[in-house]
């Protein structure tokens, strides 16, 4: 197996995050507590140290990730004092990649990689109105993110993005001549595909043609030698 690449959450983006809300929150505490109540400056020292001792256990979480993306596939691993966690992608696993960058993250460079698979996992959808149960109008999708599923803010999103659209078409191909390749193989043998496994092939042919994986002409080629 071969790194093209890996990276980590980048960290710095996080601290500066945590301290413009703490320094915003804080600073207005304060002042409402000069103009009305020391109530308030009570309340900003609480919030003060709650937000110190939320912080430091979510900077150790997002510190415990570490991304790779292979020769064949993405992987997220996790490895912290409460456990580990490992997730892989291979690429024929992606439909789509997707970058996610506020206004902060834009700034400094950094931002999420966030995968949609074959599984559907990661893709949702939202109501555009709900009254008793039942939903009015058309349902709109939405890319459903979560920490296990994502390169969670990394640096220079785009390379991370370019890197996998530059290794993801050639690696489906290779994938898929490999399939046709048994089938065929299984053909020779007398022994012909399942029905189910069949239209499994015929489906993500077609996939990769939605894709622009693959030509027009080489999908039909590819079909044909299914089909026989």
């Amino acid at each position: 197996m071969q790194y093209l690449w890996s990276g980590k959450p980048y960290l710095k983006k996080t601290v500066v995050k945590f301290l413009l809300l703490l320094a915003i929150t804080t600073a207005f505490l304060f002042l409402a507590g000069f103009f009305l109540a020391t109530f308030f400056i009570t309340l900003a020292a609480l919030w003060l140290i709650t937000m110190v001792v939320i912080f430091i256990p979510y900077y150790y979480n997002k510190r415990a990730y570490t991304y790779y993306i292979t020769d064949r596939s993405v992987r997220i691993e996790k490895s912290w004092i409460f456990g580990s966690y490992v997730r892989e992608l291979t690429f024929d696993q992606l439909r789509d990649v997707h970058i996610m960058q506020g206004i902060l993250a834009r700034a400094m460079n950094c931002g999420s990689v966030a995968f949609v698979t074959t599984s559907g996992l990661e893709t949702g959808h939202v109501a555009v109105g709900v009254g008793r149960g039942i939903i009015f109008g058309k349902t709109a999708p939405r890319l459903v993110t979560w920490r296990g599923g994502r390169f969670w803010d990394v640096r220079d999103p785009w390379k991370v993005h370019e890197t996998l659209m530059g290794k993801i078409p050639a690696w489906r191909e290779v994938y898929q001549q490999q399939r046709m390749a048994t089938s065929l193989e299984r053909t020779a043998e007398g022994k012909p595909p399942r029905a189910g496994s069949l239209t499994e092939e015929l489906e993500r042919l077609k996939r990769l043609l939605d894709e622009g994986a693959i030509t027009k002409e080489e999908y039909e080629k590819a079909k044909k030698k299914i089909l026989e």
